[in-house]
């Protein structure tokens, strides 16, 4: 077979592939051997053949290379080879080598968009994450309104008589017995120090309750304060004392909040 050689240089898709009969194979080994351009589209389309037996998402061609394949193996002079051997059985293979190029381009665009999408999802996720948080600290601060509100709440400031701040509320629900303390304008205590509640009944030692220290800001909230039973208490005190508390006041209380005549 006397074949032209710029019909030879088109058949360098089908070589790489195998896909040549042998005597096409012979008359395309000896243009091979003196055409560098030949030999650098052989090795370009058996890159291409590498990524069909490896699979197209463990390896990826080069941007550049897939444009060099697509645009060599649909040129005109593969077009001007296809009539004249078209039983050798070859033209498939160089659309199979397009092909693949082009999957492979699909496949990497894909791992692309399935990975926005998880970064899309996590995203999503910690949004859904913060609202529910925030739905249920609403919920909590509801129920807490709601419990201030209720008509067995005793109301009793602490203060020091003659100055405005710092303020302590005791909100004390009478019917569960227990305590909220609401604190505003108060000042940290000092390092390894806190501030400790005091239940000082009518006739008896104070009874020791919870230790606590204010924000930065001044505000302290302390819920859930378990109120002594069986005890009729005239006052509440607030005392500086180590981080731990103290079974007995260790200095004099600075704010003082008394209750009611009967409301004990």
């Amino acid at each position: 077979m006397n074949t032209p050689p710029e019909d030879l240089q088109g058949l360098a898709a089908a070589y790489a592939l195998g896909a040549l009969d042998p005597t096409e194979a012979k008359a395309f080994e000896a243009l091979l051997a003196t055409s560098p351009e030949a030999q650098r589209e052989v090795a370009e389309y058996r890159e291409v053949g590498a990524l069909l037996a490896l699979g197209s998402g463990s390896v990826a061609a080069s941007p550049d290379l897939k444009a060099r394949v697509l645009e060599r193996a649909t040129s005109q002079k593969v077009a001007r080879i296809t009539p004249r051997h078209a039983g050798s059985g070859w033209a498939p293979w160089v659309a199979l080598a397009a092909s693949l190029v082009a999957v492979a381009g699909l496949a990497l665009a894909g791992r692309g968009l399935r990975q926005q999408l998880t970064e899309r999802e996590a995203t999503i996720a910690a949004l859904q994450d913060s609202l529910s948080a925030r739905e249920t600290k609403l919920a909590q601060r509801e129920q807490e309104l709601n419990s201030l509100l209720d008509p067995n709440v005793l109301l009793t400031r602490m203060g020091t008589p003659g100055t405005p701040e710092p303020v302590v509320q005791l909100f004390w629900n009478r019917r569960s017995n227990l305590m909220l303390v609401h604190a505003f304008q108060l000042k940290p205590a000092a390092s390894k120090r806190a501030y400790q509640l005091w239940f000082i009944p009518k006739n008896g030692k104070p009874i020791p309750s919870v230790t606590f220290n204010s924000e930065p800001s001044g505000h302290a909230l302390v819920e859930r304060i378990p109120v002594p039973a069986d005890v009729e208490l005239a006052a509440a005190a607030l005392t500086d004392e180590p981080e731990g508390g103290s079974p007995q006041p260790t200095t004099t209380p600075f704010l003082v909040g008394t209750f009611a005549p009967g409301k004990s």
